[in-house]
């Protein structure tokens, strides 16, 4: 697939009709990070309430219901605060007995240092949530920022990230946070307890990877890995995550000149989608899909879902999709954080027809 076929799907998509945009939750305080999940007729949000993008102290993670049908607000309310900590980037498991989780990214304070995984647990289908409890030490580690999850049966795998300041990280590259390996890690007791699996930081050679996310493919997985060094990894993997075969996607397509912030991957309709934020040039970024060929790796389609017009967004687009069906037609709805030039962001959701975005 060359660069130039790329580009000219990227133009097509800036040429599609506008998209309903719906502001779910406004308010002065700084509101990001979302993560979805679907729970019947309901979908639940989780995002953080603070004051800045990072080093927010008393940040907490917050929850939203929207009925699905219609993208109404049923409720909102607070899943997880924890005094002297930061709570963000949530992150929805559902295991094979029906048991919903949010896994989140805690943080000091002071200094932003990663304090262990936290997690709240419900055990009735989303209608309430206990207290916040940690994931602790698996297998001599203790992870910091969960990324996505998978569940097939009654087994979990869920991409986590090691920090150096925790217990059995070890630094990888330097920033201040002090990341280490992407791994894999699975619980086959509805998430009781983990067991690690493998180091996708490994499989890529010691790539300075971070924000992550899989899917299931075949009897093996689809893995994207962002980069600390601005590019996006695509990689197909055997069932016990070991590489198959990679490629870099900002070294292949035109449309991608760094990483991809937040990736997300899904299937759909026989199409396997990448969808998250893209920095076209210096300073601009829009929220895009990008449609590839598993086998190959290739993009095939992209498709800007917001900001065609490549005007000033601060924060935004880290987000997820669900579907809807009404009237013989299939809603497209994509739940994702933005701002302008100078506001803090609000929660929003983009909705659009899927047969002309796919």
């Amino acid at each position: 697939m060359s660069r130039l076929f790329i580009s000219a799907f990227a133009l097509f998509a800036s040429l599609l009709p506008a998209q309903e945009i719906h502001t779910l939750v406004s308010d002065d305080d700084y509101l990001a990070f979302p993560a979805v999940i679907e729970l019947g007729d309901e979908v639940l949000v989780c995002f953080k309430r603070g004051k800045a993008h990072a080093a927010d102290a008393g940040a907490t993670q917050e929850l939203l219901r929207l009925d699905k049908a219609s993208g109404k607000v049923l409720a909102t309310g607070t899943l997880a605060a924890v005094e002297g900590e930061i709570m963000q980037m949530g992150e929805w498991v559902r295991f094979g007995n029906g048991d919903v989780a949010n896994y989140i990214d805690a943080q000091a304070a002071q200094g932003s240092l990663r304090t262990g995984l936290a997690v709240v647990r419900s055990s009735n289908g989303g209608k309430t949530f206990g207290p916040v409890q940690r994931a602790g030490v698996i297998d001599g580690v203790e992870y910091g920022y969960a990324f996505d999850s998978i569940t097939r049966g009654q087994t979990t795998w869920m991409l986590v990230m090691t920090f150096a300041n925790l217990t059995g990280g070890k630094l990888v590259y330097k920033t201040k946070s002090q990341p280490g390996s992407v791994d894999v890690i699975r619980s086959d007791d509805n998430g009781l307890t983990w067991r690690f699996v493998r180091s996708i930081t490994n499989e890529l050679g010691g790539a300075p990877i971070n924000e992550s996310a899989f899917m299931a493919h075949g009897d093996g997985f689809i893995v994207t890995a962002r980069g600390y060094d601005n590019r996006e990894w695509l990689l197909r993997t055997d069932a016990e995550f070991k590489l198959i075969e990679k490629t870099d996607l900002t070294a292949a397509n035109e449309a991608i000149t760094s990483h991809i912030g937040r990736p997300r991957l899904f299937q759909r309709d026989g199409g396997f989608y990448l969808l998250g934020r893209n920095w076209i040039e210096k300073g601009v970024m829009q929220l895009a899909l990008f449609k590839f060929d598993p086998q190959t790796l290739a993009i095939t389609r992209h498709v800007v879902l917001d900001n065609a017009e490549k005007q000033p967004v601060a924060d935004g687009y880290y987000a997820q999709p669900y579907w809807t069906e009404r009237d013989g037609r299939t809603g497209f709805h994509v739940i994702t954080y933005k701002s302008g030039a100078q506001k803090v962001p609000d929660i929003i959701r983009l909705e659009f027809d899927w047969e002309k975005v796919r």
